[in-house]
Parts: structure tokens; C-alpha cells; sequence
């Protein structure tokens, strides 16, 4: 046995981290569960001293290893729990234990400091959610393993370094968060709870937030409306930058959609300049929720030959004729390729508007009330 023959060598070198050489080997000899931890313990304990010759420091490590890999769960959990607070421990130690299944590996993610960022960050890249949040629970946090953590996306991971007291956020890392905070309503009050939250931050989020929020933000700090409407603009460009494509509406853009309808700022106005600035999938949200069908459907709706499902749309949430025909003209790149507005069809279209019955109007909006897929 390779561990046998290591302990053997440790031991012709005498008394070795303060035990004898003999109990050393008596101990290697038991193969018991038992056995096994009290071997751990003896060796994990030579780590708690820096008294280890060269030889006697890579015979621990080599026996260290060998019993780590054919150690039972319980007995690696119980050595990274001793090993995550001692700083001398060798680095290939730690990392093996670092990639453990996640009830191993968390004590030593979350408390040792062998690990560096070229270390976490491997880890970030190669695991799941369970280690990036125990990663998240550290006493220090460097920006690049903050970055790497914010990139996963994961909400509960920011969550979890928003609720760790020990560490400093850069203003860029929490504003990198207000995506997330959308359609996360915990995120959004942790981010409020950080010492780092200003005013700057606060008129970030405050478009992200639920009317609770919103008033207690409000409450807290004093945003003037002309910034807390260019956070917002700011926002909706980013949204559809991030997009997958013009007319590719995402969770995040829906979420937002009804934060403008929860506020009574869903009006035409907000489409038309929506529009008018070439956010095309942003418009589909907010016409999805104020519509209440799904951005598939509202998409058909837009799209559908002769521009009358689209008038009977408009109608029916209350547009002026003007406001349609804006909204028609500027919408064009959501129906088609073409630089240039059809007239005719166009004409027919405020015809129509103008025509329809309100009765009609609404026997439609309660058809694609029922069946979307309908529309």
C-alpha cells in the first residue's frame, strides 16, 4: 500500500510533527473508519505548524492525497472543514477539496484563503450555482471574482454577496446588478440594504422595482424625475442592446413593461417614443402588457395584412387616431423589410380606425382574450 510505504518513510525520519513515528504507523495500520479519521486528524494537524523539513512536507502531502481519494464522504467533509482555516495548507490539497461534491467543498470555497482569484475563478467557470454561492460567502472578494460572479447571471449567487457583510461592492458591480433586479424582487432589497446604495444607484433601480420599493426608495433619498427618467432610458437601451435580436422581446423587457404600467406610464406617448428611438422589441412589450396577450401574438397582431387587427388593437386601449398613425408609421420595421410605408395600405388602415365599431372593437380584444393563439 502506497500509504503504508509513505508512512514508513516518514517515520525513519524520526519524530514527524510532533508524534512518534511508531503511533504514526499504527495508526496507518487501522483500516477502520475510526482509523482512517484519526489518520487524517494526525495529518491534517502537521499542516497547523511550518516545522516540516522539504521531505517530510511532500510525504504529508502525498498521504494527504491518498487519503482524501479513498476517504468515505463524512471523513473528507470533517478534513475540509480543519483544512479551510489553516493558511499553509498546500494549494493541491485545497483545490482538490475545492472540487469536491459541494457538502465538501463549501467550507473551503466560503473560508480559505490558499485559494486565489486564478483558483476561484476556475471554479466559477467549471461549477454550478451551489459553489458560486458558497464562493459569494467569502471575508474578501477581488472585482475580477466579483465580475466573474455577477457574469453567471445567477440571482441567489448576487443575493449572496449582497448579504455578505465582510466584503466592499464597486459601484460598477452593483449597477451591473439592476438587470438581475428586475424580475428578482429579493435582489432588489438587498441592493437597497448595501451601505454602498447612493442616490446614482437608487435612480438605477428605482425603474426596476415594485411600487413597495419604489415608495421606499422615494423615502430615502431624493431623486429628481428628470434622472430617474434617464436611468430608465438608459435601462431600455441596454435591454435591447442585450437582446438576441430587433424583434426578440426578453423576461427582463416584460418585467419592465408592467413596472412603466404599474406606475400609469404606459401611455402612447411612451410607445411612440419607444419608436422613435428604434426599440422596436421594447415597444412589443409594453403593447403585450397593455394588450395582455403574449409578444408573439401582439407580434401577429402588428403584422397582419391591411393594418386592421392592428387598428382594432390601438382602439382598444384607448389611442387617438394620431397616435396610431405615429405608431403605424413607426413600427414599420416590425412588418417589413421595406424603407417605405405602403399609402394605400396605410390609408385603409385609418379608415378603418376611424370606421370600426367600438362593439366590434371589443368582441375582438375578447376573443384574443381567450384564445391568443387565435389572433
Amino acid at each position: 500500500m502506497d500509504e503504508l510505504w509513505n508512512i514508513s518513510a516518514a517515520a525513519h525520519a524520526g519524530r514527524f510533527g510532533g508524534m512518534d513515528s511508531k503511533q504514526l504507523l499504527q495508526l496507518a495500520k487501522d483500516t477502520t473508519p475510526q482509523g482512517r479519521y484519526a489518520l487524517a486528524n494526525a495529518v491534517s494537524g502537521f499542516f497547523e505548524n511550518d516545522e516540516l523539513n522539504e521531505m517530510e512536507h511532500r510525504l504529508v502531502v502525498e498521504i494527504m492525497m491518498q487519503l482524501i481519494r479513498q476517504a468515505e464522504l463524512d471523513l473528507r467533509l470533517a478534513l475540509a472543514e480543519r483544512l479551510a482555516v489553516l493558511p499553509n495548507v498546500p494549494p493541491e490539497v485545497v483545490i482538490f477539496l475545492a472540487n469536491d461534491e459541494i457538502s465538501v467543498a463549501r467550507p473551503i470555497l466560503r473560508q480559505s484563503t490558499v485559494l486565489n482569484d486564478v483558483d476561484l475563478v476556475c471554479i466559477i467557470s467549471s461549477k454550478s450555482a451551489d459553489y458560486w454561492r458558497s464562493i459569494a460567502e467569502r471575508e474578501y472578494l477581488s472585482p475580477t471574482v466579483v465580475g466573474r460572479l455577477i457574469e453567471t447571471g445567477d440571482a441567489e449567487t448576487a443575493v449572496s454577496m449582497l448579504e455578505n457583510p465582510k466584503i466592499v461592492l464597486p459601484q460598477n458591480s452593483l449597477r451591473r446588478m439592476v438587470k438581475a433586479a428586475l424580475t428578482y424582487e429579493k435582489l432588489q432589497e438587498s441592493m437597497l440594504r448595501r451601505p454602498e446604495m447612493d442616490k446614482d444607484l437608487a435612480a438605477d433601480l428605482y425603474g426596476c422595482v415594485s411600487n413597495r420599493l419604489r415608495y421606499e426608495i422615494s423615502k430615502r433619498f431624493k431623486i429628481p424625475s428628470e434622472q430617474i427618467e434617464t436611468a430608465l432610458d438608459s435601462l431600455v437601451e441596454e435591454l435591447c442592446r442585450d437582446s438576441r435580436g430587433n424583434l426578440h422581446v426578453t423576461p427582463a423587457m416584460m418585467t419592465l413593461a408592467q413596472r412603466y404600467r404599474e406606475r400609469g406610464e404606459l401611455s402612447p406617448n411612451q410607445m411612440i417614443k419607444t419608436l422613435r428611438r428604434g426599440q422596436i422589441s421594447f415597444f412589443i412589450a409594453l403593447f403585450s402588457v397593455q394588450l395582455g396577450l403574449p409578444p408573439d401574438a401582439v407580434l401577429h397582431v402588428i403584422r397582419k395584412e391591411g393594418g386592421k387587427s392592428f387598428a382594432i388593437a390601438c382602439r382598444s386601449i384607448g389611442m387617438m387616431k394620431t397616435e396610431f398613425a405615429s405608431i403605424y408609421l413607426l413600427s414599420r420595421p416590425a412588418r417589413t423589410d421595406e424603407k417605405v410605408v405602403d399609402q394605400q395600405e396605410m390609408a385603409q388602415a385609418l379608415k378603418f380606425f376611424d370606421t370600426v365599431r367600438d362593439a366590434d372593437v371589443m368582441r375582438v380584444r375578447k376573443e384574443w382574450a381567450r384564445d391568443p393563439d387565435a389572433v
